[in-house]
């Protein structure tokens, strides 16, 4: 269904300078509610036209011509298009994920386009600043250009006069989540001159993670518009997108229920930029009919955005006419046989198979869609966004058998083979932390699908897997343990990845949160002995010895270490992995006119876990007699204990009367 083709020539603009600080801010606050579309642009064709486009801002906020990914990162951004029955007006919803370090760049950079307001370009982020974005975004996105178009006719792939979407100001809402974090540790009222009553900031440095979303206005039934499509769908037409600096997103497009309507042809169109980089890494969109007939079509985009010289388009055509010969889906090898079970989690909608394996399951030239009828009420089969294959067990059911067809676009299939699955929970869990925390416990009970199945449960903290664990086996109606280690997790909550496999059965995995938290473990030091079997080692002074030892922490936790001496604290240590070393110097001992050179060692992870270890230091002996500790020897810019430069200069000083004297 997809060709490639490269028949066009585009430049991104990169010129903001012509940009106030006001506008930026409103632009990137726009765009960053909806990531939308904007038109591909020559500096003499826009393959998009924008005739008829609003343009009530100001000549100061001008956003037009211009895309969030021109300026901003997200991790994931989410489209969905609802094209309305008249076929001239759409409802659009835009969520974008910003997670992280991500999410720092985003308050920075809010807060630096601010440079003119009171309040702005001061590292912190306000409430005064996210409410003002809110107030006036709508207004900043209607002058953008979509970076959706469509065209009837013969099917377009560049520079033709294209039916371009717009936004509508009025039916335009925009939120946000998490943009100024409640409770966080370091808010603070608002500093600023003129500044609200109740306004808080937050460091922008602040990585916690944020959404940002463009929906319909309370009230209003849509934010896109276009011209009409004169045959309102039934003739053929294309839908192209923009899809350049596109990092991660889904498009999802649902249309008006039209007899027959199908994707027929898919291409992805660049620019063929000298660096020989293309788009031909953008699959196929998938497709699927929704219970009333209407065709749903998703398309994932990914794009690299180090590729600056890279700019790609994709175009779809659609039509209702019938296919020449059309013959219906075929079952591959690969699909699960007769009376296979296929294990869920229990009441909810659950993956039982992904996007690469699920589409194998049947061919057409026209693609298909798995179609099943259940023989108990609730449950239903479904794709999410990703193409992922889902299904929706309802509160109070074990199992149910499924009579499952694949059906093409326009419904045809084989009635004569069907596949009969068996879809139910595999088993409920509970889930514990040992006290010592080294361990996590999860008791299985079996939920009646298959008699006996092996499973495997493995501890992950954002991404870093646990340690390995062992195959369980479940057998029967008996409640099971499987201990989980938690070596290589830190102290925080954490989740569990857990498979199964049985004989008959797809294989399971999934990840399941028992809301458990790893307790912190307190690191360990230790001092090694010199070959004399004392605890430091002096210098040829004797006012200045060095100490070398093991640290570690279970958690795997960077430890920092500190030493406390004759009452003040130093933390000069040189740390490499568990080893580490120190030289001391005992000047401040000197001033305070002590001998005692016993310290007090103390380790402390990450989570602020303390382990102090004390540690005898014998005094110095040189030629066999004693140092005396009243006549200092100051070596220059030897490291000091942390005390503050006047009182050590003040006792320093005094030793030194008190040694004239003596002389005297």
């Amino acid at each position: 269904m997809k060709a490639k083709a490269h028949r066009f020539t585009m430049t991104r603009r990169t010129n903001f300078a012509m940009f106030t600080s006001l506008g930026l801010a409103l632009l990137l606050l726009g765009v960053t509610s909806a990531p939308v579309m904007t038109a591909f642009e020559d500096t003499e064709t826009q393959v998009f036209p924008t005739e008829g486009r609003q343009s009530s801002l100001d000549e100061q906020i001008d956003c037009s011509g211009y895309t969030f990914e021109d300026l901003f990162e997200y991790d994931f951004a989410l489209f969905e298009l609802n094209i309305l029955d008249d076929w001239a007006t759409g409802d659009m919803y835009a969520n974008a994920w910003v997670n992280g370090s991500n999410s720092a760049i985003v308050r920075d950079n809010l807060d630096g386009l601010f440079d003119t307001l009171p309040g702005g370009d001061n590292d912190w982020i306000s409430t005064d600043e996210r409410d003002a974005v809110r107030s006036i975004g709508p207004k900043c996105i209607t002058d953008m250009e979509t970076r959706l178009g469509m065209k009837e006719g013969v099917p377009h792939s560049g520079d033709v006069d294209w039916n371009d979407f717009e936004f509508v100001e009025e039916g335009i809402g925009l939120d946000e989540v998490n943009l100024v974090p409640e409770s966080h540790p370091d808010a603070r009222d608002c500093q600023n001159a003129g500044k609200s009553l109740d306004c808080k900031e937050v460091p922008t440095s602040t990585t916690d993670d944020m959404e940002i979303s463009l929906f319909v206005a309370d009230g209003e039934t849509s934010n896109v518009r276009w011209d009409q499509l004169p045959t309102e769908g039934v003739s053929n037409f294309t839908l192209a997108m923009n899809i350049t600096n596109m990092s991660d997103a889904a498009l999802v497009v649902t249309f008006p229920v039209l007899q027959g309507l199908r994707i027929y042809d898919f291409r992805v169109v660049d620019n063929q930029p000298e660096s020989g980089q293309t788009c031909d890494h953008i699959g196929e969109p998938s497709f699927t009919y929704l219970t009333s007939g209407a065709l749903r079509v998703t398309q994932l985009v990914s794009f690299d955005r180090t590729q600056w010289d890279l700019e790609c388009a994709m175009f779809m055509d659609f039509t209702t006419e019938e296919p020449v010969g059309n013959e219906p889906p075929e079952w591959t090898s690969t699909a699960p046989a007769n009376n296979t079970k296929i294990p869920t989690q229990g009441t909810g909608t659950w993956m039982f198979v992904d996007k690469a394996t699920g589409s194998a399951w049947a061919t057409d030239d026209d693609g298909w869609a798995l179609n099943c009828t259940f023989d108990e009420a609730g449950w239903s089969v479904s794709k999410n966004v990703i193409g992922d294959f889902l299904v929706t067990q309802p509160a109070g059911a074990s199992q149910a058998t499924a009579t499952c067809t694949a059906d093409d676009p326009l419904n045809q299939r084989n009635e004569n083979d069907t596949r009969t699955w068996v879809f139910g929970t595999l088993f409920t869990a509970t889930g514990t932390v040992d006290a010592d925390g080294k361990n996590a416990v999860m008791s299985i009970q079996p939920g009646g699908l298959v008699t006996d199945f092996i499973i495997n449960a493995q501890a992950v903290q954002n991404g870093q897997l646990g340690k390995a664990g062992d195959d369980v086996a479940v057998s029967g109606a008996s409640s099971t343990d499987a201990i989980v280690s938690l070596n290589n997790i830190r102290p925080g909550s954490f989740e569990l990845v857990v498979t199964a496999q049985a004989a008959n059965m797809l294989d399971y995995s999934t990840n399941i949160d028992f809301g458990l938290v790893k307790p912190n473990s307190p690191p360990t030091v230790s001092v090694a002995v010199n070959f004399n079997g004392e605890n430091a080692t002096w210098d040829d002074s004797g006012y200045k010895f060095e100490m070398y030892g093991l640290v570690s922490d279970p958690d795997l936790e960077v430890v920092t270490l500190r030493l406390t001496i004759c009452g003040e604290d130093y933390q000069g240590f040189n740390i490499n992995g568990i080893n580490w070393n120190v030289e001391v110097s005992t000047a401040i001992c000197a001033a305070y006119g002590l001998t005692d050179y016993n310290v007090t060692i103390t380790a402390t992870d990450e989570s602020g876990e303390d382990t102090p270890l004390f540690v005898e230091i014998n005094p110095p002996v040189l030629d066999n007699v004693p140092v005396d500790p009243s006549t200092p020897t100051v070596v220059e810019d030897e490291p000091l204990p942390s005390i503050s430069l006047l009182a050590t200069l003040s006792m320093l000083g005094a030793a030194v009367l008190l040694r004239r004297k003596d002389e005297e």
